[in-house]
């Protein structure tokens, strides 16, 4: 930690970031209300006054910084040792309650990773905040020079990409140009140049695109203003591409490190927990194994993951959605009861669902500890099992078995488990996924029929004969079912049968087609050609060629970095769509085929006991159930077989939605919308895969099992 705290000091260092300056931006967030649930806590904990050392203060506050976060160093370090108190004071009963001083240590380690937790959150959202940022710029850039190219004005064009995008930048900008409107600062250089170190250790190739977007003010000629604002963009496109590549380089050794730490060498150990067990319960206690499986790995896991995102650079221009009349607030999603619009709740609803799909499961294994605490009297004649036997052996025998009971009692509860994951995100993202890839796609193929329109407009003709010959290029490509000739086709309508304006058929209040349309950058772009087209239908073309060259420029980025993340994506989807449930499905059957054979074994020598007439090994002259006992150890202390096929269901749910988290990260940043979905889907191929091949595992071994005994 020492060494990337000074790494980082001497980043911020080479690229002039003073004490001082560090000091600025802590005062300029001061000044707004804590909104978020952490800037909460860390202003409440902030009267324990616990200060931290000068180092880490120095540390915090540069996360802090550069975080956008509205907290101190104290409030930091006291609100994650007031958690840590709280979290040991609650762990602490657990010795109390299970008389096991190793249990106990692990329940432990949940306030250490509450403290570690709190504590590294700003680190952790000052890399997301840079990744946004990475992922913001693209977009104000591509904006201001959409807007120089019709007008000359550096404000205007500033004011035009903050309206239109939203992010940690736009904020700062917005800030800035506040002050420039009061007076503090004369230009909008001098206004802006108050955040360009705080942006240099966000993305330095915005800083640089920024200025070379400076230079249009200056430049007297037409030619010369459209290259610079071409090269700017070109710049901050290009810098991300080799961003990107880098980054994919760099992150397959990490990637290759989490599969061996994350999935082979557990689902190795998951082979080992049936006989770790049947024969090793004395020596190892299995439930702690579980509870490591369970809650430990999956967060060392999502600390790895974390730290993997955290380098990713921001690359995509995500969709914006929020304009959409259909958009469902967040958390919560849409079902229509007649003409009305009703909000559910998704958290509670996936609780719920969750809960009763476990229902058989959680009644079986209350059922079964009951039981085991205190047998009933009729247990041996409700199970079918031979008084000589103990009435826990008797219980654990029947657990062992592979009847519809055990395997929907298990199942329930993966299934469940599994059910509340799904329902969601499923139920997060199923509107807002629908929402973004009809924005996504109007987009992308939206600056060919603008190229298209351009090229007739600047030809001469009037603007309601270049949309006309605009749709008959699509009929002639046979695109009409494409969302951009609809948009075209409503615009020529309302501009030859009402008579209207360009600009008029896009923005009339009741009959203006981009209310049909919600997409925030569509809508920018329209609202600069409306202007255009005021001024001649030739302009109208020039400008809508060059917006069509410049989205065009975007996008082929966007191509390439997808097909850079081709290869490392598909590894991944792979694993958590097919390997992971496969791996744990087969491992979830073993332990039943292993007991099976020992106990089919155990009968076989006791067969060979009886032939000879004498007790083949000292005490065992009790028959096969003797023998079983001799083999695994004392059959009274192992785990029940129904209850470790329940938590490897669970461990795979967790592994798949790590792995899928991944996946999302990496694909498509920190888009929520994306990785909601691509979670819900994945987990429902992962639990399909799972609960096959498990129950074909559970026949194919019961097979092998009948005819070994049938031998």
């Amino acid at each position: 930690m020492q060494l990337f705290n000074l790494k980082k000091e001497g980043k911020l260092k080479r690229k002039g970031i003073s004490k001082e300056y560090v000091e600025f931006l802590l005062q300029e967030q001061r000044l707004r209300e804590p909104k978020s649930w952490y800037e909460k806590l860390c202003k409440f904990s902030e009267s324990l006054k616990i200060k931290p050392p000068k180092s880490i203060e120095e540390k915090l506050k540069l996360d802090i910084a550069f975080s956008s976060l509205n907290v101190s160093p104290t409030g930091v370090i006291s609100a994650s040792v007031l958690a840590f108190l709280l979290a040991f004071l609650a762990v602490i009963p657990s010795f109390f309650l299970t008389k096991d001083l190793s249990t106990t240590a692990f329940f432990l380690l949940i306030p250490a990773a509450l403290f570690w937790y709190l504590y590294t959150y700003p680190s952790f959202q000052a890399s997301v905040t840079r990744i946004q940022a990475g992922e913001e710029a693209i977009k104000i850039i591509l904006y201001m020079s959409i807007y120089l190219k019709l007008n000359p004005s550096l404000e205007g064009a500033v004011n035009f990409a903050v309206e239109h995008s939203k992010g940690p930048i736009t904020e700062d900008i917005k800030k800035a140009m506040w002050d420039l409107h009061t007076g503090k600062y004369k230009t909008v250089e001098e206004a802006l140049g108050q955040y360009t170190q705080k942006w240099v250790w966000w993305n330095e190739d915005f800083v640089r695109a920024l200025s070379l977007i400076y230079g249009v003010l200056i430049e007297p000629t037409e030619k010369g203003r459209e290259e610079i604002l071409r090269k700017a963009l070109n710049f901050i496109l290009d810098s991300t591409y080799n961003k990107m590549k880098s980054y994919v380089e760099e992150v397959s050794s990490p990637i290759m490190i989490l599969h061996v730490m994350g999935l082979l060498l557990p689902a190795m150990g998951l082979i080992m927990f049936p006989m770790v067990s049947i024969f090793l319960h004395q020596q190892i206690s299995t439930p702690q194994l579980i509870l490591g499986y369970v809650f430990l790995l999956p967060l060392v896991n999502y600390f790895f993951i974390q730290r993997i995102l955290q380098k990713r650079p921001g690359a995509l221009m995500v969709p914006d959605i929020s304009k959409h009349p259909e958009l469902p607030p967040e958390n919560y999603f849409e079902i229509k009861l007649g003409s009305k619009r009703v909000w559910v709740p998704i958290f509670i609803l996936s609780l719920l669902l969750g809960l009763f799909t476990m229902t058989y499961g959680i009644f079986h294994f209350i059922d079964l500890s009951i039981n085991l605490a205190s047998p009933p009297p009729d247990i041996y004649s409700k199970l079918g099992c031979e008084r000589s036997i103990s009435p826990v052996k008797c219980i654990l025998m029947n657990e062992a078995r592979m009847t519809p009971t055990n395997l929907l009692a298990t199942f329930s509860i993966t299934a469940g488990f599994g059910v509340i994951f799904i329902s969601y995100f499923y139920l997060r993202s199923f509107q807002r996924i629908k929402i973004r890839n009809e924005i996504k796609n109007i987009e992308e193929e939206f600056r060919l029929g603008l190229f298209t329109l351009g090229n007739y407009l600047s030809e001469g003709y009037p603007i309601e004969v270049g949309m006309q010959k605009t749709l008959e290029e699509y009929e002639k490509l046979g695109m009409q079912k494409r969302p951009s000739y609809s948009f075209f086709k409503s615009l020529h309508y309302n501009m030859k049968n009402f008579g209207m304006t360009f600009k008029r058929a896009l923005f009339d209040k009741k009959e203006g087609i981009i209310r049909f349309y919600p997409s925030v950058l569509i809508e920018d772009i329209m609202r600069i050609l409306a202007d255009a087209s005021e001024k001649s239908a030739v302009l109208l073309g020039t400008i809508a060629k060059t917006i069509a060259s410049y989205l065009e420029n975007v996008y082929a980025i966007e191509a390439r970095i997808k097909e850079l993340l081709a290869e490392t994506r598909s590894a991944l989807r792979l694993q958590a769509n097919f390997i992971i449930p496969m791996v744990t499905g087969i491992i979830s059957s073993l332990a039943i085929f292993i007991l099976e054979m020992l106990r089919i074994l155990a009968e076989k020598l006791s067969q060979i006991e009886k032939m000879l007439g004498a007790s083949l090994i000292q005490g065992a002259g009790q028959g096969a159930k003797s023998f079983l006992d001799i083999l695994v150890g004392g059959f009274e202390n192992i785990m029940p077989m129904t209850v470790l096929q329940a938590a490897i269901g669970i461990y795979t749910v967790e592994a798949v939605v790590l792995f899928t988290l991944l996946l999302s990260g990496i694909e498509n940043g920190f888009d929520k919308t994306a990785r909601d979905w691509e979670i819900s889907q994945s987990l429902i191929k992962a639990i399909l895969v799972y609960g096959a091949v498990s129950i074909l595992s559970l026949l194919a071994f019961w097979e092998i099992g009948g005819a070994v005994e049938a031998s």
